[in-house]
């Protein structure tokens, strides 16, 4: 089916079938016109071709998500980027984008094959610091990086991260008075581990960073009675509810999964959306709309 075919049906120039299928500005096109013509192309099963597509605008219409992982990770860390990949995936569709989603090993990173689909924008996931550049080095200049959950000392690039020190402030407010231990979750990005610990500030007996359930289970078990746990992450704060009362518990939601924190546990959710402000700031960053920010950490709350 061609732009031809939508423009027969629709009664309309084939000029304005392609001003309205690839959202240019500043036309003067009614609301019934666009309609018409989206409903045409729904009706025909219009599928854009990205390869033609490709030759007119020298863009692909590609988005990649890159994740680091390691061989046989755990549950709870398979699932913690789950939500943020689909709500982006989400994003990018609705705006017209096509999502290529890969697994890079975070010891060994090869991008070659990934770095062939010509990608307009890439989310870089929970990456090394050691092997930042190893991989951007894949992608041309032009092509906007986003950097999640790591930190990374290079000016050039924008690096999207939780605000841990004002959750960490909402955590410990509600424990005055009572000692507490942390779980924190561990990340690829050693800078961003340390950056969090450093925030906590507190021996190592009373701060454990999640790598086993065994060695969890141990962790709290050593903590002196009456002690307030406080977990970074609601997939690892289920785990640490087996082993501690619920209720002494406070959960950071780092995956926006709230709904996983037990019930009588306390609950630190992110009042702004990690998805959204990261999709929001690549579409800046592709289109230069707007004013960008000046503080190349973005630090969701």
């Amino acid at each position: 089916m061609t732009i031809k075919d939508i423009a027969k049906e629709a009664n309309v120039s084939t000029a304005t079938v392609s001003y309205i299928l690839n959202n240019v500005p500043k036309q003067t096109i009614t609301d019934e016109t666009r309609c018409r013509v989206l409903t045409a192309a729904e009706r025909l099963n219009y599928v854009p071709n990205l390869a033609a597509r490709s030759l007119v605008k020298r863009k692909t219409g590609l988005i990649g998500i890159l994740i680091n992982r390691a061989a046989n990770e755990p549950w709870w860390r398979q699932l913690r980027y789950a939500d943020m990949v689909n709500q982006l995936e989400q994003l990018l569709t609705e705006r017209g984008y096509h999502v290529v989603l890969s697994s890079i090993e975070a010891e060994k990173p090869k991008v070659g094959i990934i770095a062939e689909r010509k990608l307009d924008g890439v989310f870089l996931i929970d990456v090394k610091e050691e092997h930042f550049y190893s991989i951007s080095f894949h992608f041309p200049a032009g092509v906007p990086l986003v950097v999640v959950d790591s930190l990374v000392e290079d000016s050039l690039f924008y690096k999207v991260i939780h605000d841990y020190e004002l959750a960490l402030q909402t955590a410990q407010s509600w424990n005055v008075g009572h000692a507490c231990y942390y779980v924190i979750e561990p990340y690829y990005n050693e800078p961003y581990v340390q950056a969090i610990k450093d925030a906590i500030g507190v021996e190592d007996s009373q701060l454990y960073v999640m790598e086993d359930e065994a060695q969890l289970t141990e962790f709290i078990s050593r903590q002196p009675a009456g002690s307030k746990g406080i977990i970074f992450n609601e997939f690892i704060g289920t785990l640490a509810a087996k082993y501690a009362d619920p209720a002494d518990l406070t959960i950071v939601c780092t995956s926006g999964c709230p709904e996983m924190v037990p019930a009588r546990a306390k609950r630190v959710s992110a009042i702004e959306n990690k998805s959204q402000i990261s999709f929001e700031l690549m579409i800046q960053l592709l289109k230069l709309d707007g004013e960008l920010p000046i503080d190349k950490y973005i630090k969701v709350k």
